[in-house]
């Protein structure tokens, strides 16, 4: 707990929290824009339309914001040159655990603040009806676990390469990987894809009408397997992110 405190306070002007709300800010500003004026039928599967809009959105951004914050919790030690110094006083894995978990509950309060924005703007926009809790807290728990695997990848790199160009590159490359893949089908056993994987809501869009009709997905095995993936993905890479620091020339 000790060495949690001394990470929160060493990050407390390094604006972590003022980067992570500018990029959320991005995705409020969009859904303000974008689901503004609703048609009627838009308002009678607001609620399921809002999962499916979101886990679109999340693929997209939230791996780029993994990558950074990863960047700005590592990169302060590479700075000052002082994982060494650091080893004196705390083992090299405690270090690695603090900073692992000082991320996941960072990402934590971001989706949540992401969440309770989303459902406060459906009910303002007079979605019908009320927000499916099972579902809501289902893809919350999905894409909470889906940005951890994410965060623990790139928190790896971050603190293996001085240069945070690295993981910021790579983290850009596996997101569009990811997507691009999502294009081809509705699952990817890649880390970057498993938000995506994960998403609870599909969505048909029929020409005639121009309407899009959302429902929510039964998982094939394949697909389940591929959600499965991401928490096996957490342990895979907080294990050996854990192993290569402890073992790292410092």
């Amino acid at each position: 707990m000790k060495t949690l405190r001394l990470e929160f306070y060493k990050i407390r002007r390094r604006r972590v929290w003022l980067t992570m709300f500018a990029m959320l800010s991005v995705q409020l500003l969009w859904g303000l824009w974008a689901l503004r004026n609703p048609k009627d039928w838009e308002l009678e599967s607001g609620w399921m339309s809002l999962l499916y809009v979101l886990s679109m959105l999340d693929g997209i951004m939230l791996p780029t914001m993994m990558a950074v914050l990863a960047s700005r919790l590592a990169d302060i030690e590479h700075k000052g040159n002082t994982y060494k110094q650091l080893e004196t006083l705390r083992s090299a894995g405690s270090l690695y655990h603090a900073k692992a978990v000082c991320g996941f509950l960072i990402i934590t309060a971001l989706l949540l603040a992401q969440l309770t924005f989303f459902i406060f703007l459906g009910f303002r926009l007079g979605y019908a009806g009320t927000p499916d809790v099972a579902h809501y807290l289902l893809s919350y728990a999905f894409k909470l676990a889906g940005n951890l695997s994410l965060f623990l990848l790139q928190l790896i790199l971050s603190m293996l390469f001085a240069n945070q160009m690295i993981p910021l590159v790579a983290g850009l490359g596996g997101s569009m990987a990811a997507l691009l893949l999502m294009f081809v089908r509705t699952y990817s056993f890649l880390p970057w894809g498993g938000i995506l994987s994960a998403s609870l809501v599909g969505s048909t869009w029929d020409e005639t009408t121009r309407i899009s009709s959302f429902y929510y997905r039964s998982f094939s095995p394949a697909e389940t397997a591929a959600v499965a993936m991401i928490f096996v993905w957490i342990l895979i890479f907080y294990f050996a992110g854990r192993f290569l620091f402890t073992r790292k020339e410092l």
